[in-house]
């Protein structure tokens, strides 16, 4: 690509075809103003603001939507210039209001600030009256569209980014403004609160609606999401060690200045008065505060005298996906080379394990090393076992941009409608569990039709003939009949995915919570290698992670069987390795599980636990057993923010710092390392967990030789092993295995996930005071013609029954579900669906119900 040369005020520079002259002037350090414009939004030149002069034409251009071509000598502030963006300033002030003084947007206000740049003060144009606040009932976002300047902004980003479709302008000439459909007001519009318009609005017209702060705050620091696996970058805004603002980072290509309404609005929790500000010890069944010092020596001598007693297999610890590497490293050598075992596991177990398996039984990697960038270029895109626009909205917007702005073709298959459906070429809705049934016709049709890459599937795999061989049964016919999916909707979905020049599969927990997870996986493995979709520039496979590290904590060994860098725990030449750097030997032999923990715990086996920041009674299946099994323990520490339904079931109680409040690395579901770094000094006395993990090891008697993170990491660096590399190959051949989820007495299917605006168990996102506002109780969603057939409307109280156990939500009638089929949330304590299944039931995705009518008083 040959560079093109100008003269920018007077000093040659080169840029490459197809850069704008903004473009350029940033590169090379010359500031042009701009009110409209954004990296990753097209140009439009709606303020004018960055006219520059073309001296060789004595045109006045628009910097951010001209192109520079060679020859071309550019004046950026010459009196011409600077005398017409005074003009605009001051046409724009004009139909402002006069209340800067007042205006919560002080400093941050950018028509201000280059207002001022220019010298513009006190406007004598007539003024133009403007449309006055949009009264709101939501807690997000308030609207003053007198403050607005048309800079199209909001609209942009909800459209090109979000690609949500909210907003746009209506009226016209002076009285055209964003609005949504009709003017209604945002909480009955398709608006989900990401907050990416808040963030990116120039002046006040966009602002928070409740905020903690109404000034301009001159500190912030750069951060990582502590949601979902997407990994965000955020920017946290600080005043007086209160954390008062969260705006999106603008540099990062995971979310391009965008956020969704959990990274926004959800990190109130920081400051949540249920914080835990000083250890606990339970003295005659109550909590008393307790210095460190005691808290400590308590847990030490416990776990030493256990230990010493009854083995250190009698001792176990669950880790967490939301801890950073760095901590999820310490945990692990804190059970393996303090206490002496392999029961180390981390909270995502429920949810990752079959992704872990899949993955490494058909690829050879533990996760799959895709960017949301890869995704976005793809030609055909699968989303299965997931709705993205929920759990991982980042990559939802990905999706999202790349059918409308980039022609890909959508594949959903999910039974129940998602916003992704009306994006969607294609939308099959199978029967739950049957999904392997469907992936396996669409691999029959493949090879029937010779739609294979034949290269790719027999040169450089193994295990095609069995592949072949196993897929005879699953004709369109058969498929059809198992899954519901129309036979020609099979053969459709087959020659749409196969004639690709890439193909993705973004798949989350709705094929690894199934019983047959891990099948599902090989089998959705088997149609990317048939098609040569393995690492093939957008065509790969997208395993999302509900938790913001749940594969670092994978990654840094918390795990029974792996250590770090999944390296097996029977690996005698892996032992051997950080015997020398630790000074003692890993244990050989896998340890147990997160559900064999509370399993032995039950059988009186188990005697001591640390549960560091998880709530296993929240969020594992049959919460009544789990409570159970933790109060039989001799000894139970959590460490965590709050004091939690798991909390109360222990002896001490540890405050844990917030990711605000602390530094390491989160790995995001790509495979990205992020910094996180430290925004406010702990709450209270409350600890980083890793400073937590330190203290313990040494009053247990075996320090661990770290004086800063820093030391931590370079050990990482040392031992861990960057396992990226695909192997060749092989393709597995797997069995569909009927499954009966509906039984007698029990005749409706009951689906489970995420919702927005809140996450996981609900610990974090419903202590989040606007989240818990917008949504603060649990509903059960039920198809139209099972509500007219029950006699139940909206918000009638009913019970969500099943042969295990029952919970009370109300009713939503929704037209989203087949008839047959319900959906609850899973982040309502209050409404625990996980006690809808019995312990150690590996599928926590669907069950069998029934619905029961309440009195309205319960």
């Amino acid at each position: 690509m040959e560079a093109i040369t100008i003269t920018l005020d007077g000093v040659a520079v080169s840029g490459y075809p197809g850069m704008t002259i903004l473009e350029l002037a940033q590169e090379s350090g010359v500031e042009i103003p701009t009110l409209c414009h954004e990296p990753y939004l097209a140009p439009v030149g709606a303020c004018r603001l960055c006219l520059v002069e073309n001296e060789q034409s004595g045109a006045l251009v628009v910097a951010c939507a001209t192109p520079i071509a060679p020859g071309m000598v550019i004046a950026t502030h010459s009196p011409r210039v600077i005398e017409r963006r005074r003009v605009i300033v001051q046409l724009l002030l004009a139909s402002h209001p006069d209340s800067c003084l007042v205006c919560d947007k002080g400093n941050r206000c950018k028509l201000r600030q280059i207002a001022a740049e220019l010298g513009v003060g006190l406007v004598e144009l007539q003024r133009i009256p403007q449309a006055a606040t949009i009264e709101e009932v939501n807690p997000f976002i308030e609207r003053d569209l007198s403050k607005c300047i048309l800079c199209a902004k909001c609209i942009r980003v909800d459209q090109e980014l979000v690609v949500e479709g909210a907003i746009d302008y209506i009226g016209r000439g002076f009285a055209s403004r964003p609005s949504t459909v009709n003017n209604t007001p945002l909480e009955q519009s398709e608006c989900t609160f990401c907050g990416s318009c808040v963030a990116i609005c120039p002046t006040g017209a966009l602002m928070e609606k409740e905020r903690a702060y109404g000034g301009t705050t001159s500190h912030s620091v750069d951060s990582v999401c502590p949601f979902c696996g997407c990994g965000c970058s955020i920017s946290l805004e600080v005043k007086d060690n209160h954390l008062v603002r969260v705006i999106p980072g603008t540099a990062s290509p995971v979310n391009r200045g965008t956020l969704c309404v959990r990274g926004s609005y959800g990190c109130d929790f920081v400051h949540s008065p249920e914080r835990l500000t000083a250890p606990l010890v339970k003295v005659n069944g109550e909590f008393e505060p307790v210095s460190w010092e005691q808290a400590l020596e308590r847990v030490a001598s416990e776990f030493n005298r256990i230990k010493e007693k009854h083995g250190a297999d009698s001792l176990a610890v669950l880790g967490s996906s939301k801890c950073t590497n760095e901590e999820n490293y310490l945990l692990q050598r804190l059970a393996r080379a303090v206490i002496g075992t392999n029961n180390i596991d981390n909270g995502s177990r429920l949810y990752s394990s079959a992704r872990r398996l899949g993955l490494e039984r058909s690829a050879g990697i533990p996760a799959t090393p895709n960017s949301i960038e890869d995704l976005e270029q793809a030609g055909v895109i699968m989303v299965i076992g997931a709705d993205p626009t929920v759990s991982a909205p980042a990559v939802g917007y990905a999706i999202k941009r790349a059918v409308r702005y980039r022609g890909a073709r959508l594949l959903l298959i999910d039974p129940r409608q998602t916003k992704l459906a009306q994006f969607a070429n294609l939308w099959l809705r199978p029967r739950p569990g049957t999904d392997i049934a469907l992936v396996n016709g669409l691999a029959r049709v493949m090879i029937e039709e010779k739609l294979v890459d034949a290269k790719f599937s027999t040169g450089k795999t193994k295990g095609f003939t069995e592949l072949v061989s196993s897929l005879k049964k699953y004709t369109p016919e058969y498929v059809a009949e198992v899954t519901g999916v129309p036979t020609q909707d099979v053969v459709l979905a087959a020659r749409l995915f196969a004639g690709a020049e890439s193909a993705a599969i973004v798949y989350g927990n709705g094929i690894t919570q199934h019983v047959s997870g891990v099948d599902s996986i090989l089998a959705l493995t088997n149609i990317a290698r048939l098609t040569g979709n393995i690492s093939n520039g957008g065509g790969d496979i997208f395993a999302l992670q509900r938790e913001n590290n749940a594969r670092g904590a994978g990654d840094m060994g918390s795990l029974p069987d792996f250590l770090p860098g999944y390296q097996g725990v029977d690996d005698a030449q892996a032992r051997g390795k950080f015997e020398e750097r630790w000074g003692v030997s890993p244990p050989d032999g896998s340890g147990l599980t997160a559900l064999e923990m509370i399993e032995q715990a039950d059988k009186g086996s188990l005697k001591a636990m640390l549960i560091v920041g998880e709530n296993p009674t929240a969020s594992f299946p049959d919460s009544a057993l789990v409570k159970n099994a933790l109060a039989a323990l001799e000894f139970l520490v959590v460490a965590d923010m709050f004091l939690t339904e798991t909390a109360r079931l222990a002896e001490v109680v540890l405050p844990a710092a917030s990711f605000a409040e602390k530094e390491g690395t989160f790995t995001n579901f790509e495979g990205r390392v992020q910094k996180l770094n430290r925004a406010i000094e702990p709450i209270g006395d409350s600890r980083p967990d890793w400073a937590i993990l330190l203290e313990m090891a040494r009053y247990m008697g075996q320090p661990m030789p770290y004086s800063s993170l820093q030391e931590v990491r370079n050990e990482i660096d040392e031992l861990v092993p960057k396992k990226t590399s695909v192997k060749p190959g092989l393709f597995i051949p797997v069995e569909y295995k009927p499954v009966s989820i509906s039984g007698d007495g029990y005749p409706l299917t009951l689906l489970t996930g995420s919702v927005l605006p809140h996450f996981g168990s609900g610990t974090r996102s419903l202590r989040a005071w606007r989240l818990k506002k917008f949504s603060p109780a649990a509903w059960v969603e039920v198809s139209g013609g099972d509500a007219q057939r029950l006699g139940l409307a909206d918000s009638d109280p009913v019970k969500v029954v099943s042969p295990v156990g029952e919970v009370t939500a109300a009713v939503r009638v929704t037209e989203a579900l087949p008839q047959g089929m319900l959906f609850m949330p899973i982040s309502f304590p209050e409404s625990p669906v996980n006690d809808l299944w019995a312990a150690g039931v590996p599928d926590l995705k669907t069950c069998a119900v029934r619905l029961e009518r309440m009195s309205a008083d319960g």
